[in-house]
């Protein structure tokens, strides 16, 4: 695309100022542009379906239009428009969440530059796609006329390849006393040849491959054997040629005949469907070709697959076969009084309808096809004095400059109205664009866990965490357990990370924590001084909310605040210093304290601890699984360990899975160890500490 070219923006931002900076921004860079600020879901659409867009820009959490639904639209609508979305945040993690949900980029909002390359990319990605589909286009349509002209020609051409009929047309097939050119499909040419001339064929064809495609054309006379059992002179002209992207042989025989129907007679008669009289399913399909191709930039088509639901049952089962067809007969009577100038309506499949709509909206269209559904079940089929109501389900697929063939509008609307078929809401879809696995294991998670959270489902495992310098706190960690409806139980981190993407995660860790606190609360009502170990999610770390909730949630369970640490992962605090400054020294104020976990794994972990003064440390579990595997000395835990130990620190290690590793870490000077070596987590608080001592 050439970079004066201008650039049709939509920008989907809550702030009109920034909306227009980023129009002056861009003017001022070079880069005209016709920009138009969407402001609601309802907008977009409008603004999708009336106009061509080259690009859209959004703020990553804009709420007008939340982007996520906004890359959806433009998917159901079919459209070509990339969406570069904006960020006020650092790190990757805005760019993964960005690329997941369908952007193309993720760039921060003040590196202007950055976004002026991305655009540049992007722009030149949407002109070659644009360009590949209207070469796409104009190879088909080159196809389709050298395929017409093969079907229409007086000269008898067929296609070989190893010894097989690849396409025959009707002058072919009549050379050899066939009434239809399908009779010959795949048949071996062999099979139509007199005995008295196939060793001479085969050893003609065997010289006629050996010599290549540069081989000039030939000709080959033999007899020919009719359908009917007769014999025929046949004459061929026999070249190398290339059919449907096969290399293979091309047959052809001059013709001869002057008399019978024209080219346009045969094919008036063969786009008709005998039964009602309407086009058929190959003139759909062709006239949908020829649609597709010729349609311009904003227009918009819709093809409505209308299918007469249980057919069989109801109408066949009933009526018989030649009933059936008299019902048939009167549906697309009924059909076509829908028929407006412009649009086309064939019978498609035994059941089954196509309409190709006249200029229209994806809203319309699927009114429009509510509206048929409603005329079948109002409708009245009388056939030979036995009377029936119908049903009939409808898809609907988009046909705009990005369609690329009918045979993938024909497929999209068949999935539509498959979906409506079985739907007990609508009898009629628009179709919708398929979800990726990895989408709709996330959908099928974050339903799994909102599940949870209104029917109370989640389960809390408590495993112990036990003192190797003789202390006498008793302390256990709280970990959340999820077992979706199958009864298979979810990974935690999985479905942890999912209920955060989703802005779930506050509302998961409070359940967790008001859940530990009560049965916190009974356990010590039994004279133990038990205290809890209680995860916190991203969410939870920047939580404005969270300390007078606990202050709150304490004072109602009656517990003192220092018998729950709540405990964040080391890269949540890097990636978030303030809001984790901010929560330790306020869980200090309240009585309580914050560890940090997964420690030891970031180039730099001790600057965290220069912000954050958090006392309970425990190291990633990776460097105890590596020392019990042999794969690694103990030397980098030991160092990690001796430098927390020299910020007086209080060390946990995770992980203990066998008794190997209990020397190192004790020359270590651990403080506490964790693992299945000890226990497995539980769903009670029983473990023995004073076994320990």
């Amino acid at each position: 695309m050439n970079p004066n070219d201008t650039i049709r923006l939509l920008i989907l931002n809550d702030s009109q100022a920034e909306a227009e900076r980023l129009i002056s921004m861009l003017h001022n860079a070079g880069r005209p542009n016709r920009a138009q600020h969407v402001t609601s879901d309802e907008s977009l659409v409008k603004l999708l379906e009336e106009q061509a867009w080259d690009l859209a820009i959004a703020h990553d959490h804009t709420q007008n239009v939340a982007p996520a639904k906004a890359i959806q639209t433009i998917r159901r609508l079919n459209k070509d428009v990339p969406l570069i979305l904006q960020t006020d945040e650092e790190g990757s993690l805005p760019i993964v969440e960005g690329m997941k949900i369908g952007a193309c980029d993720v760039i921060r909002l003040d590196e202007d530059q950055h976004l002026l390359l991305a655009i540049s990319r992007e722009m030149s990605n949407r002109q070659q796609r644009q360009d590949k589909r209207i070469a796409e286009r104009r190879f088909r349509e080159s196809e389709r006329r050298a395929q017409s002209l093969l079907d229409s020609s007086r000269d008898a051409i067929a296609y070989v390849q190893d010894g097989l009929y690849l396409y025959a047309n009707e002058s072919f097939a009549e050379l050899f006393g066939y009434d239809d050119k399908d009779d010959i499909d795949c048949m071996p040419i062999m099979d139509m040849v007199a005995d008295s001339d196939q060793a001479r064929l085969k050893e003609f064809l065997k010289d006629f491959t050996l010599k290549g495609v540069d081989a000039e054309s030939t000709k080959v006379d033999f007899k020919g054997l009719r359908n009917d059992g007769g014999t025929t002179d046949i004459a061929l002209e026999v070249s190398h040629a290339t059919y449907d992207e096969e290399p293979c042989m091309q047959f052809l025989a001059r013709a001869t005949r002057t008399e019978g129907p024209s080219a346009q007679e045969i094919e008036a008669v063969k786009s008709r469907d005998v039964v009602t009289g309407l086009y058929n399913r190959s003139y759909m399909i062709s006239h949908s070709d020829k649609v597709i191709d010729s349609i311009a930039d904003g227009q918009s088509r819709a093809l409505l697959y209308i299918e007469i639901d249980d057919f069989a049952d109801s109408v066949q089962g009933k009526l018989g076969v030649s009933g059936a067809d008299m019902a048939l007969a009167d549906l697309a009577n009924l059909f076509n009084s829908q028929v407006a100038e412009g649009e086309t309506l064939a019978r498609f499949g035994d059941s089954s309808f196509t309409l190709l709509s006249a200029q229209t909206t994806a809203k319309d269209a699927v009114a429009r096809a509510e509206k048929i559904c409603q005329l079948v079940a109002d409708h009245i089929v009388e056939v030979n004095s036995k009377t029936l109501q119908l049903s009939a389900s409808i898809g609907v697929s988009l046909i705009n400059e990005n369609t690329v063939s009918a045979e993938t509008v024909i497929e999209q609307a068949i999935d539509a109205m498959e979906k409506a078929r079985d739907s007990e809401d609508t009898s009629a879809l628009l179709y919708e664009p398929p979800i990726s696995a990895e989408e709709k294991e996330e959908k099928n998670i974050l339903a799994e866990v909102q599940h949870a959270l209104d029917n109370d489902l989640f389960r809390l495992m408590f495993q112990p965490i036990i003192s190797l310098r003789g202390s006498d706190d008793e302390y256990y960690e709280v970990l959340l357990r999820l077992t979706n409806q199958n009864g298979e139980e979810i990974s935690p981190n999985r479905f942890l990370e999912s209920a955060s993407e989703a802005g779930l995660g506050t509302k998961v860790d409070r359940w967790v924590i008001l859940e530990s606190i009560k049965m916190l609360s009974e356990h010590r009502s039994q004279g133990s001084k038990t205290k809890l170990i209680v995860n916190l999610n991203r969410d939870s770390l920047c939580d404005d909310s969270l300390l007078p909730w606990l202050g709150v949630a304490f004072k109602a369970a009656k517990l003192p605040a220092d018998s729950v640490v709540f405990q964040t992962q080391e890269i949540d605090v890097t990636n978030h210093l303030n809001a984790a400054k901010a929560l330790n020294n306020g869980l200090t104020k309240l009585g309580t304290s914050l560890a940090i976990s997964s420690f030891g794994c970031g180039l730099n972990p001790f600057n965290a601890l220069k912000h954050v003064n958090a006392q309970i440390i425990k190291v990633d579990g990776s460097f105890t699984q590596d020392i019990q595997s042999k794969s690694e000395n103990p030397e980098a835990l030991t160092q990690l360990l001796q430098e927390l130990h020299e910020l007086e620190k209080v060390t946990i290690v995770p992980y203990v899975e066998n008794a190997s590793v209990l020397s190192t870490l004790w020359q270590a000077g651990v403080h506490y160890i964790q693992g299945h070596y000890l226990q497995e987590p539980t769903e009670s608080m029983s473990y023995d500490f004073n076994m320990e001592g």
